[in-house]
């Protein structure tokens, strides 16, 4: 019999176990996927889970604070800060992004010297209204107001919601200008944000300062958060079971989950409350849709738009350019839709340093967005734009073909759709009439039921996902006080 149960693969549901471990509660963690296998194809060459980059480590941040408040050990939580943070690389323009704004600058305006005072306007904006919002994120973790004291300080927001449309409608212009520059823009939302529209919220600027507030990484990618975060609920006596299927949930007062491990075996888990991943594909077992419509979601749904497809790469190190970061941006048409066939995110592993660089190896994984649809998945089509993405990185990196030393097709498939409920996809919501936010309750029905996920707070980004977890973790925490 344990206190919560909770549901899901992402780093949402494991920060909600982990925070409800370490404060007594006797929790749970079904991971279907087996998430705590590294993420690795052969001996030589490890990847990351996903190419989203890691923001949230510096001093005071949401993911630090969060790694401290669980106590877990300063080994385990050891990053770099990358300077620069990401590349974004077009035609005609290769934009390094520097963690200090006067570099940052300055760079932006050496490729785009005719918006010169645009650029140095807006980014003294992102730098204020980046702290604006992460203040509010410390103070209303939930976003939307939600209380009459949230609704008091939403009012104090309001000056600066209003410079920043204003400031919007500048951006928008310098924008419809010069198409490299919108390119540049939205290939930075489409590398930092989980929705498909982010440009109409504070919030965007919240995503643009992510290079002045860090991006960070760990020498084994997001498999280290997971690591740690498992470590923390089993140092707690909870359970983490892994490799397993949720065959079906028995709501009431008390939660029935029957689950079937790896060996085949079934077993029921019982628990007074259940948190459940909004990525978790079999959702159909906790909501029979047609029997009760949330009005929220009838007005605001959330949909997937598009899901992402990795093709990893085993490659020598001498067909990579010198100063290539470890996460890129690529845009092939500054013309055309930036979903449509036109971006490649890339992200570079560090070269094995101990050896020359003729014969040293790297990672490279390259992500496309695609539909969901059960055509653009099938395994034909997945095939063609694994190849296409080669084909396509060919003007970017002329050397890569001839330096590949792994690549398996078939493999890349298999972990693109397995990791489907690890992995953020690209959402479409609209933002609130009310606040203008997008952010989802995670409340259900259900009076002991309750959801986590980076869906329920698009507008942070990676660090909306951290959040989610700790907020799912609190509702069942305050049932304590």
């Amino acid at each position: 019999m344990y206190d919560l149960i909770v549901i899901g693969d992402d780093l949402s549901s494991h920060v909600a176990a982990a925070v409800s471990s370490r404060n007594g509660i006797n929790t749970a963690l079904l991971s279907e996927s087996g998430i705590r296998e590294e993420i690795c194809l052969t001996d030589d060459f490890v990847f990351n889970i996903d190419p989203t980059p890691i923001t949230g480590l510096g001093t005071g941040q949401t993911l630090l604070s969060l790694l401290t408040e669980l106590d877990i050990p300063p080994s385990e939580r050891e990053s770099v800060l990358l300077n620069p943070a990401y590349q974004v690389i077009l035609p005609e323009h290769r934009l390094d992004f520097f963690n200090d704004k006067e570099s940052l600058v300055k760079e932006m305006v050496r490729e785009f010297p005719d918006l010169a005072s645009e650029i140095n306007s807006f980014y003294n904006s992102v730098e204020k209204n980046s702290a604006i919002v992460g203040k509010w994120l410390h103070d209303h973790p939930f976003i939307q107001p939600n209380s009459l004291k949230d609704c008091l300080d939403y009012l104090n927001l309001t000056p600066y919601l209003i410079k920043y449309k204003y400031d919007n409608v500048k951006l928008k212009h310098s924008m419809f200008r010069n198409a490299s520059f919108k390119k540049v823009m939205e290939a930075q939302q489409a590398l930092l944000s989980f929705k498909t529209k982010n440009k109409d919220s504070i919030f965007s600027h919240f995503q643009y300062s992510a290079p002045l507030r860090g991006v960070y990484y760990f020498s084994q990618g997001k498999q280290v958060l997971f690591n740690s975060l498992i470590k923390k609920i089993e140092s707690t006596n909870g359970l983490y079971l892994n490799n397993c299927e949720v065959l079906s949930i028995k709501k009431g007062k008390l939660i029935e989950v029957t689950v079937m491990d790896k060996n085949g075996v079934a077993s029921k888990i019982e628990a007074d409350n259940l948190i459940v991943s909004t990525k978790w594909q079999n959702m159909h077992l906790l909501i029979e849709r047609k029997k009760k419509i949330n009005l929220g979601d009838f007005i605001r749904p959330i949909k997937v738009s598009y899901y992402p497809f990795t093709i990893h790469l085993g490659i020598r190190q001498n067909s990579i350019p010198e100063k290539m970061a470890r996460h890129v941006a690529v845009i092939s048409d500054v013309n055309k839709n930036i979903y449509d066939d036109n971006l490649i995110i890339l992200e570079l592993s560090a070269p094995e340093d101990e050896k020359t660089i003729s014969t040293a190896k790297s990672s490279l994984s390259a992500t496309v967005f695609l539909p969901d649809d059960q055509m653009t998945w099938s395994k034909e089509n997945l095939t063609a734009n694994a190849r296409s993405i080669i084909e396509r990185l060919e003007y970017f990196l002329p050397f890569l073909k001839e330096n590949i030393e792994f690549f398996e097709i078939k493999e890349s498939i298999n972990i693109s759709k397995k990791q489907r409920d690890v992995i953020n996809p690209k959402y479409q919501l609209q933002n609130s009439f009310i606040s203008g936010f997008a952010a989802k309750s995670n409340k259900t029905k259900f009076g002991n039921i309750y959801l986590t996920g980076a869906s329920l707070l698009t507008d942070a980004g990676f660090e909306g996902e951290i959040i989610s977890g700790m907020n799912a973790a609190a509702r069942v925490v305050g049932k304590r006080k």
